[in-house]
């Protein structure tokens, strides 16, 4: 072969060489630049994460000074909306967004903002304006518990919004649910028990539990609950009407009913972890009235003692208008100890009389009738006394409804609740949060701010509570310059000082769901 051919052949193999280098760089290129931004999304997604968390252990501190302060946590947009965890060159006391109106309009005065990470506590709103947000956490307390309440409760609560579902079983879902939790393998009609569980085909088959549940979504077990059912239209759990969630079998869920109004599922309104216990604001014991009055003096006598010895250091707080007056204190000390007389009192409510005529169908103990008792005395009896038996006086209370916050359809499972009641309630707390929140801290509040009459109060009175150890936390983290976003779920209780988590997952998958940017859906009070 000649030197000329030699070379004919060496060019096109040089050639072709160097195009399968350039080709082999390339995708070296693309894959270190692929691996670089992944890397990128890996850190910010964590770094997403860890700004949620910040405002996790935020909301924590909180919690721990002031759990009994609704007002603080219900719905703060001041102190959870948008809140700095970190930023480039400003801090929380200079942060650009917060002199202007809305994070929109942050974006447009600040097309290339600086580097900073934010967190957005959140929760939906289903009382007042529909399609509307929190920002704040909801207590466990304000929805009903499922393994505590009556049976007439939980068809009370479940029956309206399956309806509203259109679902045409509603009675023999309710049943199913009831066998699952009792306690024994009677099937009620149209319910289930192991007999159905066990022919399951596809299985795998299981047995009823006939046990209390052991988390909400454990209702996906029961005969004929669904995702639908649980949720409703509502998939991305916001409580807001997004347009996938109106648009018919256009998009998923394929089940809404595109009528313009978000129907909900029955999950947001139950819980399993409502519990609190037997204590006054400032967690101590509640004085027994089934104790002797003997007892029940000397342990006045020490709580005096203590309390005097608080306001000589500061630490007493002015959450009574008006302490309890020798008159009422020494007929209360008259009443204790008798069972003919406690064993019949539903709470210490029954100690206010009120003006108004009695209805001589209520079940009040005649030795009540003369009672001294006045209304500004009420939230010092109803923080400081209990009626419950004495052994089980250091158990813990379970399935009270949380008044400050459960929304009008979980106020109307309360025994003895009207709507009007619940109505008064509903906007009564909302006034309150913005007028006098201090007034909210015990349940004598409907009463005292004349929202319910003293039959009404006496009778749901039993049933309610204000106080919170329990509660269900959404945090959004994410950045001003970047556009990535992790949102977190916890259910928490507080524990004296310490928040043991009960619950916790990475709702990410569900979308952000959170218009935090589109200020329509919020509502702040003025």
């Amino acid at each position: 072969m000649s030197m000329l051919s030699r070379r004919a052949v060496i060019l096109p193999v040089v050639l072709i060489m160097i195009a399968l280098l350039s080709l082999t760089m390339a995708g070296f290129i693309f894959f270190v630049r692929a691996e670089t931004q992944g890397i990128m999304a890996f850190t910010d997604g964590h770094q997403a994460r860890l700004a949620a968390e910040s405002g996790f252990q935020e909301l924590v501190s909180l919690l721990r000074e002031d759990r009994d302060s609704a007002a603080l946590w219900y719905d703060n947009p001041d102190r959870f909306r948008h809140a700095l965890v970190w930023g480039r060159g400003f801090n929380r006391d200079s942060d650009p967004l917060e002199e202007l109106a809305s994070r929109r309009e942050f974006f447009e005065r600040y097309p290339a903002p600086a580097p900073a990470w934010r967190y957005s506590i959140v929760a939906p709103r289903y009382d007042g304006v529909r399609n509307t947000m929190r920002f704040g956490i909801t207590p466990e307390s304000a929805k009903l518990n499922l393994n505590h309440a009556s049976d007439e409760q939980i068809e009370q609560l479940v029956t309206p919004l399956l309806v509203a579902l259109e679902i045409e079983n509603a009675p023999e879902l309710v049943a199913a649910i009831l066998d699952w939790r009792d306690t024994d393998d009677e099937t009620r009609e149209g319910g289930a028990e192991n007999d159905y569980y066990n022919a399951l085909n596809p299985g795998p088959p299981y047995n009823a539990k006939n046990g209390p549940f052991d988390t909400v979504e454990e209702l996906l077990l029961v005969r004929g609950i669904t995702a639908a059912i649980l949720y409703g239209e509502d998939v991305n759990r916001n409580g807001i009407l997004d347009e996938n969630e109106d648009d018919g079998a256009d998009s998923f869920p394929y089940y809404d009913n595109a009528d313009g109004i978000l129907q909900y599922g029955i999950a947001p309104f139950l819980t399993v972890v409502s519990r609190e216990i037997d204590a006054s604001l400032d967690n101590r014991a509640r004085l027994n009235l089934n104790a002797d009055s003997a007892t029940l003096q000397a342990q006045i006598a020490a709580y005096a003692a203590e309390d005097e010895l608080r306001a000589s250091e500061g630490e007493e707080e002015d959450v009574y208008e008006e302490p309890l007056s020798d008159e009422s204190l020494a007929f209360i000390l008259s009443i204790a100890g008798n069972q003919n007389v406690v064993g019949q009192m539903r709470s210490p409510a029954d100690f206010y009389v009120g003006a108004e005529e009695l209805d001589p169908n209520e079940a009040l103990p005649a030795e009540l009738t003369s009672s001294p008792v006045q209304l500004e005395e009420l939230p010092y009896i109803l923080d400081h006394f209990s009626t419950r038996a004495v052994g089980a006086a250091q158990q813990a209370i379970y399935g009270l409804i949380n008044i400050n916050a459960a929304s009008s359809n979980v106020l109307m499972t309360i025994p003895n609740m009207t709507e009007d009641a619940a109505a008064a309630i509903v906007s009564g707390r909302d006034e309150l949060l913005a007028s006098n929140p201090m007034l909210l801290r015990t349940t004598a509040w409907p009463l005292a701010a004349e929202y319910v009459d003293a039959g009404t109060f006496r009778a749901i009175a039993p049933y309610i509570t204000t106080k919170a150890y329990q509660f269900h936390v959404e945090i959004i983290g994410y950045a001003d310059h970047r556009k990535i976003a992790r949102r977190l779920e916890w259910i928490i209780e507080m524990v004296g000082p310490l928040a043991q988590i009960k619950y916790h997952r990475d709702l990410t998958g569900l979308g952000l769901a959170w218009p935090i940017d589109e200020e329509q859906v919020t509502v702040v009070t003025d």
